[in-house]
């Protein structure tokens, strides 16, 4: 991989704020800006009010990437021209891009690789510690990338007696053919297994000294199955969402009433309605554009055409990007909460995906950071 890291300066972290797409490569709307040294601390965050007062967090469709990123997350960036192309595009504002990571040729572990496995990452934060797995059980065309996961630890700060503060994250794509679930779900347990191991060799604390605090830990990615579709129930069911939640499930099948699909109708990417981030919005907005515009479920019945499919579906469309966080595995007394989820439109006619974006709070007894 490569890894593009000019001199940074920390700073003390209000909020987390990272976005990840599950298709193509974008520049998140955000003005560049550079901050001078501070001493990092913990601040005690400004109240804020939800948009949803009856709901834990708020949540939106947007045209636009939120401001001031803390991190990025990106998938199918295979395109190693590309991808430098973004890098020097995106690096005013991130300090720490790696990128063309992954495997070429014939390796150990897996088939031969004619692509990388188009994971990005970009961060405003010094990386710390990185790691790199290539899935091993890829099959047919999917098998000729080197899709896999990406592990970072990331440093957003330090307390005043110099402990380190710091975050893990993990990006990744999962095996893309729609009947191979067994592939997928052996690809989630290598990446629990992967990430616990990553988390093991890069820590540096001990219960009676600890040298940093661990204050979020966060997976996302394109994981290639929905939380609606009868074909992905074994996906649903993994394992890996008892010890991570996502925002937008209630449990195994079931969405919440707000969560939209990020999979576009491929037929319709480029119709005039939805050719504008502010255009998406409204069509997505609308239960009808809805049903129009993003992806659903394939349907069983033989000879079921695809607008008479979808008037027979409920729900929002298939959600196949994911921004899961832990409650567990933080420091004691430490916590992390959603503060708010986007489904975001700003890269619309560029990639049949639909961004997510999710801030989370962090919090330490009556601190928070």
């Amino acid at each position: 991989g490569s890894l593009g890291s000019p001199s940074a300066s920390r700073e003390s972290l209000v909020k987390y704020r990272a976005a990840a797409d599950g298709g193509g490569s974008g520049e998140p709307g955000a003005t560049n800006s550079k901050f001078p040294y501070k001493a990092s601390g913990v601040k005690k965050a400004a109240a804020r009010k939800r948009r949803h007062p009856d709901e834990a967090f708020d949540h939106e469709v947007s045209a636009f990437f939120p401001a001031n990123l803390d991190f990025l997350c990106l998938q199918e960036v295979f395109d190693k021209r590309a991808a430098a192309k973004l890098k020097d595009q995106l690096h005013g504002y991130f300090e720490y891009i790696l990128y063309d990571v992954g495997v070429y040729g014939c390796q150990g572990c897996c088939s031969f690789k004619c692509l990388n496995s188009g994971l990005f990452f970009a961060s405003r934060y010094p990386i710390m510690d990185v790691a790199y797995h290539c899935y091993p059980n890829g099959r047919r065309s999917d098998g000729l990338a080197s899709k896999g996961a990406l592990f970072l630890k990331v440093q957003v700060g330090s307390t005043p007696q110099d402990q380190r503060i710091v975050g893990y994250i993990s990006c990744t794509h999962l095996h893309a053919l729609p009947e191979d679930s067994a592939i997928r779900c052996e690809q989630l347990d290598l990446l629990q297994d992967w990430l616990a191991d990553f988390r093991k060799s890069t820590s540096s604390s001990s219960t009676a000294n600890p040298e940093e605090l661990v204050v979020f830990d966060v997976i996302c990615g394109d994981f290639n199955f929905d939380n609606c579709s009868s074909d992905d129930k074994l996906e649903q069911q993994h394992s890996l969402f008892t010890h991570y939640k996502d925002p937008c499930r209630l449990g195994p099948g079931e969405e919440k009433s707000w969560a939209i699909g990020t999979m576009l109708d491929t037929d319709n990417l480029y119709d005039e309605e939805v050719c504008t981030p502010d255009n998406l919005q409204k069509v997505l907005e609308s239960e009808e554009g809805r049903r129009e515009y993003l992806a659903f479920p394939t349907s069983k019945s033989p000879g079921a055409g695809q607008k008479g499919r979808k008037d027979l579906l409920k729900g929002n469309g298939r959600r196949i990007d994911y921004m899961l966080y832990a409650e567990e595995g933080l420091c004691p007394d430490w916590k992390a909460e959603v503060e708010e989820f986007s489904f975001i439109t700003q890269l619309s006619g560029l990639t049949d995906h639909l961004p997510v974006a999710m801030r989370l709070m962090v919090s330490a007894g009556e601190e928070e950071a």
